[in-house]
């Protein structure tokens, strides 16, 4: 398996060849980060303290950043002697799974349940990286670390998936495809006879995997999640179609194909992705995927953007971190960004949207989606390498984010979006027949009808209309109601808007309305998804005279 990693002229061009500069200082920049702390085991009582995933993030960024320097730099005694320290840990920690997955939302079980059978995100993930440095070191590692490893793997992942059953077996998102492709990776390389004796189960929870995606290949959980989950899913399937000589080949359906464009159509400028859903805008996603992509696909992937201010290595997974170096090539990267595209996603309920001045993107849907936001009819425009309009994504997961609280949480609820208010109140939160996105090619006019998001029986009509021209984007909502209803119109920006001639400026786009509406502009303070620090939301409403139920707003550039 991955034999062509254990060449060593592959390294030899990662050590010396100007094209992995910036992957050299990457990788090596996390190890000195890391490595102020030692790596240790953690006992049950710290699991308990920490309750979530932070202390096993620093032991992945321990394993990553010294095996790769290791396969680097061969000769260098540091890195090994830190990778062997880092393996030893991880083999020593009293779990791989944090107790926020031990809840009885995840497994039924309360924290005083522990056991070592519990597969999650986090234990999956630790295995295939174990298994896999585990098969690059063999010729390296002391018999006895082999045999710990072997152990471990056996005990933690490969009897309990052989003895229970998991819920994500037969989930509908990324927990799914990463515990699958992980389980399933780990017994490919452990275990080939044991694999192929569970193939059909392995096969059955990634056909539930896939069901969450239509035939257009959208992510509803945002960008982050389709690199997280779908990353795991073609790390399985090409171990996959290695281990079975060609015959098991998922990459030969049109679907994954189209899952595999996914990443290219939310790029609003080069440096923007779009961030619906639980996609921060912080938020990586995994480098190495694309090219993995590319690898498979050629040129039907598109060419990723010249400068894209995504680092090279994902914050956690060593799966991602290797393939970002052995898949990685220049040639697959665009000297300049594609613009003038439109890709109209009307299953999923999608438009993205790139000029020369500006990208754009609006989504429909429900508001019932897998780390669903109350979103249905919000927007984003970008220009200038920014989000004017923005969707703050993701928060941090504090205590209650995936809970029946998720919405108390500002970041998913429907007052973080562009989207209106009635008498004060957003969309809420059930989820209904989807909202589709239509859009006319030769008017280049996109809209939809969202009213069901609201759930009131008074509003009987909710246009959205947005005519895209070179410089400018004009946007028209139009309401429908059978009693008195003040409509407030919200849009989100994270930078500070100023007021010039009585108009809202935001960078250098003009917020112009027909009727000269004078906006509210109120600051909020937000946590970021990764660190949780803290940045200003700037809320600027615009409530529509007593009456009246038509807005029009252009944002000129």
């Amino acid at each position: 398996m991955l034999d062509f990693a254990r060449d060593k002229r592959l390294w030899e061009k990662i050590r010396t060849s100007d094209e992995f500069t910036q992957h050299r200082k990457e990788i090596k920049e996390l190890y000195d980060k890391a490595f102020k702390r030692e790596p240790r085991a953690h006992s049950a009582k710290e699991v308990l303290e920490a309750n979530d995933g932070g202390i096993w993030r620093l032991q992945f960024d321990h394993l990553q950043s010294s095996a790769i320097l290791s396969l680097i730099y061969p000769d260098n005694e540091e890195y090994y002697d830190s990778l062997l320290k880092s393996v030893w840990a991880y083999l020593d920690d009293y779990t791989w799974a944090p107790l926020g997955h031990y809840t009885e939302h995840y497994y039924g079980k309360t924290p005083k349940d522990f056991d070592f059978g519990l597969i999650d995100i986090f234990a999956a993930s630790a295995a295939l990286a174990l298994a896999e440095i585990k098969s690059l070191f063999k010729d390296r590692f002391p018999q006895l670390l082999i045999d710990r490893i072997t152990y471990e793997l056996k005990r933690r992942t490969i009897e309990p998936y052989l003895t229970r059953k998991y819920f994500w077996e037969t989930h509908d998102n990324n927990w799914t495809a990463v515990c699958t492709g992980a389980v399933g990776g780990v017994l490919m390389y452990e275990d080939p006879e044991l694999f192929f004796a569970n193939q059909k189960r392995l096969h059955a929870s990634m056909e539930c995997y896939l069901n969450s995606y239509k035939d257009d290949g959208m992510c509803v959980e945002g960008v982050g999640y389709w690199s997280f989950g779908f990353g795991f899913f073609v790390t399985y399937a090409m171990l996959e179609r290695e281990i079975t000589n060609g015959e098991v080949d998922w990459f030969k359906r049109e679907k994954i194909k189209e899952i595999s464009k996914f990443i290219q159509k939310t790029f609003l400028q080069r440096n923007v992705l779009v961030s619906f859903s639980d996609a921060g805008m912080d938020s990586p996603y995994s480098f190495g995927l694309p090219h993995m992509l590319k690898h498979i696909y050629g040129d039907e992937i598109e060419n990723l953007p010249p400068d894209h201010g995504i680092v090279v290595l994902d914050n956690t997974h060593f799966n991602f971190a290797l393939r970002s170096f052995i898949y990685y090539s220049k040639d697959n990267l665009a000297d300049e960004m594609a613009t003038n595209v439109t890709y109209s996603v009307e299953n999923s309920s999608y438009l993205f949207k790139r000029t020369e001045n500006y990208g754009f993107a609006v989504k429909g849907g429900n508001n019932g989606e897998s780390h669903n936001h109350i979103d249905v009819g919000s927007f984003i425009i970008a220009r200038n390498d920014k989000q004017i309009i923005c969707d703050v994504g993701a928060g941090p997961y504090e205590d209650g984010y995936h809970t029946e609280r998720r919405y108390t949480f500002f970041n998913p609820s429907a007052y973080a979006h562009n989207i209106p208010m009635l008498n004060g109140v957003g969309e809420d939160d059930v989820r209904r027949d989807d909202v589709y996105v239509s859009y006319d090619w030769e008017k280049e006019r996109a809209s939809l009808e969202f009213s069901n998001a609201y759930g009131v029986d008074f509003l009987k009509k909710a246009e959205r209309v947005f005519d895209f021209d070179k410089n400018c984007i004009a946007m028209s909502d139009t309401f429908k109601v059978t009693k008195k209803t003040e409509i407030t119109e919200r849009f989100v920006s994270v930078i500070e808007p100023k007021i010039v001639d009585g108009i809202v400026v935001i960078d250098d786009v003009s917020l112009i309305t027909k009727d000269k509406i004078q906006p509210k502009i109120t600051v909020k303070e937000v946590k970021r998804h990764l660190d949780s620090s803290i940045y200003n939301a700037y809320l600027i409403d615009y409530t529509l005279p007593k009456g009246k139920y038509e807005f029009e707003i252009t944002f000129s550039m």
